[in-house]
């Protein structure tokens, strides 16, 4: 039997699991990011409630979240569609991507483990491999999400999170490009050699320029 302390343990627990909103949100926003569901797509709120077999309620709260994540916006009188990323938003997104990057990979790799250093050499190998470009080019974006695991600045490892999820869903609908897999393989050997000597002078450079690379194309800073 519980007693009252243990019984409020339990239930605090299950208050944490994802609530119907949020896992709704989720699955729509991989099917965003994956780029299932086109850009300019609008959301009518009742036909896709009872599509899903839920309340407008649950679904307007996923809704804001997907919002709040830049994955869809409103348009006329309180419509919504899925955000089209133009190419502005593309070229601060590599900019974003390649600041956060520089200096939070130097910070991650003060801190990070064999563990850590393990999985990026063992994502090195798999992108070797990669059976096409759709799976390399999700190997590349796992390879630099694993860089930044250790960063303890929680904060900025949110910001780069937000940001790469934007950068998968440029790369899923083939409005940026992530450079060729050749080059690209160079550079991230010579990234996580740094890394694992946590040889910050040698790392920001490497990071700063590899990232750039991508910004450049886009049209952004030299």
């Amino acid at each position: 039997m519980l007693d009252f302390s243990d019984a409020a343990g339990a239930i605090r627990l299950s208050l944490h699991l994802p609530s119907l909103a949020e896992r709704v949100a989720a699955r729509i926003e991989e099917l965003i990011l994956d780029g299932q569901i086109r850009p300019g797509a609008r959301i009518i709120e009742e036909s896709l409630s009872r599509d899903l077999g839920i309340s407008r309620a649950s679904l307007r709260e996923a809704l804001f979240a997907l919002e709040s994540a830049g994955l869809i916006a409103r348009e006329g009188r309180g419509g919504r569609v899925i955000r089209t990323l133009t190419h502005e938003d593309i070229v601060e997104l590599y900019e974003l991507w390649t600041i956060l990057e520089t200096e939070g990979a130097v910070m991650a790799c003060q801190s990070a483990s064999p563990a850590d250093h393990a999985r990026i050499a063992g994502i090195i190998t798999s992108m070797d491999t990669a059976a096409d470009r759709t799976a390399y080019h999700r190997l590349n974006l796992e390879f630099h999400r694993a860089m930044m695991a250790p960063c303890r600045n929680r904060r900025l490892v949110e910001a780069y999170d937000f940001c790469l999820k934007q950068v998968r869903w440029a790369w899923a609908l083939a409005i940026a490009k992530a450079g060729d897999p050749a080059a690209s393989q160079r550079e991230h050997r010579a990234i996580a050699e740094a890394y694992v000597a946590r040889d910050a002078d040698r790392l920001r450079p490497l990071v700063h320029d590899h990232l750039s690379a991508g910004a450049v194309r886009a049209g952004g800073f030299q």
